[in-house]
Parts: structure tokens; C-alpha cells; sequence
């Protein structure tokens, strides 16, 4: 099949849909190869699957109808069936309605010792099913009746891979039945399933009006089967997985000219982070395999549409011992150079990136849902950035109408690039305090002081080192810092605390902000994670690399 994008620029690598995952387009149907992470319908404008395929092969003289039979849940992959012509429409819905079309998944699990699929291949699955929030749970009376097959394919010890003819369709049906026979499905994270990369669910036939559809089991099933550590996979499967994260991403180009391409293994790319910056990238690597490939996938980016790819090695040890320009080289590994500085923006919030210096650009690109967050609440408020960078956070609070923005940063350059920062978005710098200074001593004076602020960013490098020698390790460091910043911290006020250390898991920075303001005797009337969740899906792991809660006082 011609991809039906061809006419795109080049260099647009974020398409509401990948043209080769469209499996048919006959007979009044239109069938998909889902990918995981995208809505069937609903969702975000512009999100979903039924918006992206209008999007995508809607005419200005025709607008593409869409008949909706069938949902998939965000996590699952595969075919995926609409009807698209309305004289068709209600003989899809009675074949659907009346249970003419057969469906098969696979599906990966880990089996408890209780679970009939240990000892047996095969297991009628009927269960009744109410709703229990926005989840689903077996009930014994009450309940919508589900009934399924399940087969065993392969055992590899606890793990199997299982293939299901649902004869009914529920919301979470496949799951719930799964979970509630001790064979929870991989990566489910409702249902309490194994660790995974993704929910490893995928519709892999459908058969209807006639005709069958088939969509290719992802190779991850198997290698979660067989216990192999995550893997970015062959060449060809890690140009899907990129194309499949930048389709992803889609509805974020329209207002950003910078965002998040690939987030590691929440998009299947363990040890690979990919920032877009208006044309260019930057490619971060952390894990031996990613390393290693480096080359190969500067290529791949290259190719799908990056016009410079910038290496970045994201090494697990003191940077002080490490050759920065080894590191991160001044020059793109593949492709054309960029400017020294150039802007790029995040809705109205511009900033100049720096691609050739050092590990870092100038933005933090997995924070932008966060200064959304603070720029829409903190209206004449006062607003504290610590560790400030180039002031990003600070722009953001100044755009949002902030009485006033304390941004404190130990780097004089950083804080002047910070002011550019504000004069790029149009804003003027002066009503606002660039503070060279270490954040725990300028803490400490404040807190003397006596000052007060309403917001405060607390945003650390894993480790740094001030002007006088003094080492700041956030494993070791980062509560004193919390309790610090709660001391200064209004009554009512905020407390958005961010950290990229890996080695501190999302739980345990809710303990930490929590466990200070117990220390202090501060009333917390809410902790809650806040994450940018379309560009960086979280892995099995949690959110990666950076994981953030946003505290209120009470």
C-alpha cells in the first residue's frame, strides 16, 4: 500500500497515522493495526484513532465517515475494524450485534500456581461483570454475562502466551476474566500484571462480513515469553517503533515546535530518549545496547525526517571524570549542523536551545505539561524557581501572570540565557529576580527572612557541585532541599517537586515530600504525580527518566 502521507514534508516525521498500518480499505470497511497508546475515540482532540484517520484521508471536498463498532482499550494492539459507508452501517452493527464476527487475541501472562491454564491448555472463561469505578470486577450475581476461550500457545516456566475468542464483548473483558483465573495479562497495570514495556494484549484476527484480517503479533510478546531483558529489536522493528511513538505525538506538533519523540522503554525503546527541536534532534542514550547502536539509530532518525541528530551519552557516573565533548560532541552526528542558538516554542513559551553544548539544550522537554500546569495557576501569585536553568519554569509563571518570579541558579550564564528567555516570549525581565546563588543557601536566608512564596519548582541535577566545591547528591540531598523549600512555602501554596535521579522510584518521592511536611508540621491537603503523559509515557517502571508530585499545603 502507497503511504497516503507521501505528500507530507520530508522532514515531518509526526503524522496523524502511519500509512502501513492500514490493513484494508474495501467493501464499506476501513481495518487498522492499532498500535498501544492510542484511544479508539474520545480522549484528547485530535488523539484518537477515529480523528487521526479522518485527518489523514478526509478530502477538502469529502469528509470521511467513520462508523464506530468496535474500541480497543488504549493499551491493546491490532485490528480494529470501522465501516465506511453509511449504507453498510447497520449491517455491521448486526454482525457485531449478533456475535457474526469472530475475534482473536494473544495475549502474554504470568500464571499464579492456582490458575487452571497451569495444568490445563485450555479454559472456557465465564464470568459476570459489573462495573467497580472505571475499572471492571467479577461479581457472582448481578453482573453482564462474558464468556471466552482461552488456549494455551507456549509455556516458557510461569509465563505463557495465550491465545482468546471472546463471544462477547465487555469493557476490560479479556482482562478481568484473565486476572480473576490467576493469569493476569503482562503490563497491566489495573489488574495487577507482571512488569512489562505495555499491556501485552493484541487483537490478532477479525473475521467479518466475509472477509478476514490479520495483524502481526509485536516480537516483544515473545521475548517477555522467553524472560529476555527489553531490547530495542532489529532494525526494522526499531524504525516501527519509531514511527509508531512520532505518530503518537501527533496532536502535540500543531502548538509545539519542540516535545519528546521517544521516552525509553514507554515506547518500547529501552535506554533511547529522542527530544524534537524544530527540525533537529537530540538523541540521548543510557544502556549498553542503545549505546552501541547509537550510529545505526542516528540513521533511522535521519531518515524518518530529523534534519541533524545530536548525540548525547547519558553515562551512569561522576561527569567531573568524563569528557564532555566525547559525551555529547559540538557537531550532529548525522545530518546538517544547527544554529549556535535558535528558538523554539511550547504554545506561547519560547526559549533559545543550544543543541552543540554540553549534555544538556536548554530545555527540559519532559516538563512541559508542568509548566502548563504553573502557568495556568499562578495568576499574581509569587513563584520561586530553584535550580532554574535557563528559567523555563520562570517564563512559564511570567506568561501565567505571576506577581513576581524569584529564579535561582548557581550558573550566571544560565540565568542571563534565563532573561533572553523572558525577552523572547515577550516579556519584560525586570519586574523579576535572577539570584546567582546556591538554592540551599539562598533557602536558608529566605527562611530567615522570613519570606513566603506561593509556588516553588524544586528541580535538582542528580548531581552537581557549587562554586566552593560543595557535592549535591539528591539520593542523599533531596529531603533536606523539600524541607527547605516547604519552610518557605505559603499556607495554600505548591510545592512541584521533580527529580531525574533514577535510583528514586515515583513512590518514593511521594514518601519524601510527604515525610517533610510531617517534619515540619505543615498540613498537606494533597500529593498527587504530574507527569507529561503523551509524549512521555511511563515504562514499567514508572515515568522515565523524570518523575515529578505536585504538593498543596493545606
Amino acid at each position: 500500500m502507497t503511504d497516503a502521507s507521501s505528500s507530507a514534508a520530508v522532514d515531518e516525521p509526526f503524522r496523524p497515522w502511519r500509512a502501513q498500518r492500514i490493513l484494508a480499505r474495501q467493501s464499506g470497511l476501513l481495518v487498522v493495526d492499532k498500535p498501544s497508546g492510542i484511544p479508539t475515540h474520545g480522549g484528547e482532540p485530535g488523539s484518537d484513532v477515529v480523528s487521526r484517520l479522518k485527518a489523514l484521508l478526509s478530502s477538502p471536498a469529502q469528509q470521511l465517515y467513520l462508523g464506530v463498532h468496535q474500541r480497543l482499550d488504549l493499551g491493546t494492539s491490532g485490528v480494529l475494524a470501522f465501516c465506511t459507508d453509511e449504507a453498510r452501517n447497520k449491517e455491521v452493527a448486526d454482525a457485531f450485534a449478533s456475535g457474526g464476527v469472530r475475534k482473536r487475541y494473544v495475549a502474554a501472562v504470568e500464571l499464579s500456581a492456582k490458575s487452571p491454564l497451569s495444568v490445563s491448555n485450555e479454559l472456557e472463561l465465564r464470568h459476570l461483570l459489573e462495573p467497580d469505578g472505571r475499572l471492571q470486577r467479577v461479581t457472582k450475581r448481578g453482573g453482564k454475562p462474558c464468556v471466552a476461550h482461552a488456549r494455551v500457545l507456549r509455556r516458557v516456566q510461569r509465563r505463557a502466551l495465550v491465545e482468546l475468542r471472546p463471544q462477547t464483548g465487555r469493557t476490560h473483558q479479556l482482562r478481568v476474566q484473565l486476572a480473576a483465573e490467576g493469569a493476569a495479562i503482562a503490563g497491566d497495570t489495573d489488574y495487577a500484571g507482571a512488569p512489562a514495556a505495555r499491556l501485552l494484549l493484541h487483537a490478532a484476527s477479525l473475521s467479518l462480513l466475509g472477509h478476514d484480517f490479520v495483524a502481526e503479533v509485536p516480537a516483544s510478546f515473545e521475548r517477555w515469553l522467553e524472560g529476555r531483558e527489553p531490547l530495542l529489536g532489529a532494525r526494522a522493528e526499531v524504525a516501527r517503533k519509531l514511527s509508531d511513538a512520532a505518530c503518537l505525538r501527533y496532536p502535540l506538533i500543531a502548538s509545539n515546535s519542540v516535545l519528546r519523540w521517544v521516552n525509553g522503554v514507554g515506547d518500547e525503546l529501552p535506554g533511547v530518549e529522542v527530544d524534537w527541536y524544530d527540525g533537529f534532534v537530540s538523541l540521548a542514550v543510557s544502556s549498553a545496547e542503545a549505546s552501541s547502536r547509537a550510529e545505526e539509530l542516528a540513521e533511522l532518525l535521519h531518515e524518518l525526517g530529523a534534519r541533524g541528530v545530536y548525540l548525547k551519552q547519558r553515562a551512569k557516573s561522576d561527569l567531573r571524570q568524563q569528557d564532555v565533548n566525547e559525551l555529547a560532541p559540538p557537531l550532529p552526528v548525522r545530518g546538517e549542523a544547527a544554529p549556535s542558538s535558535f528558538p523554539v516554542n511550547e504554545g506561547a513559551l519560547r526559549v533559545n536551545i543550544e543543541l552543540g553544548d554540553g549534555l544538556s539544550t536548554g530545555l527540559f522537554v519532559d516538563q512541559r505539561d508542568n509548566r502548563r500546569r504553573l502557568s495556568g495557576s499562578c495568576h499574581g501569585q509569587r513563584v520561586l524557581n530553584l535550580f532554574s536553568y535557563t528559567c523555563s519554569f520562570s517564563v512559564a509563571a511570567a506568561l501565567g501572570g505571576a506577581a513576581r518570579v524569584v529564579s535561582v541558579d548557581l550558573s550566571k550564564r544560565a540565568l542571563r540565557r534565563g532573561e533572553e528567555n523572558f525577552r523572547l516570549s515577550g516579556l519584560d525581565p525586570g519586574p523579576h529576580a535572577f539570584i546567582a546563588e546556591d538554592a540551599v543557601r539562598y533557602l536558608e536566608r529566605t527562611g530567615q527572612r522570613g519570606d513566603r512564596f506561593d509556588w516553588i519548582v524544586l528541580d535538582p541535577p542528580s548531581f552537581s557541585t557549587s562554586g566552593k566545591g560543595k557535592v549535591l547528591r539528591v539520593a542523599e540531598d533531596y529531603e533536606r532541599l523539600v524541607q527547605l523549600a516547604l519552610s518557605v512555602l505559603a499556607d495554600g501554596g505548591r510545592l512541584l517537586a521533580v527529580t531525574n535521579h533514577r535510583g528514586t522510584s515515583e513512590a518514593a518521592l511521594h514518601a519524601i515530600v510527604q515525610r517533610s511536611a510531617r517534619a515540619l508540621g505543615r498540613r498537606v491537603q494533597q500529593v498527587k504525580s504530574v507527569n507529561s503523559g503523551v509524549d512521555c509515557p511511563a515504562g514499567f517502571e514508572g515515568p522515565h527518566p523524570s518523575k515529578a508530585v505536585l504538593l498543596t499545603l493545606g
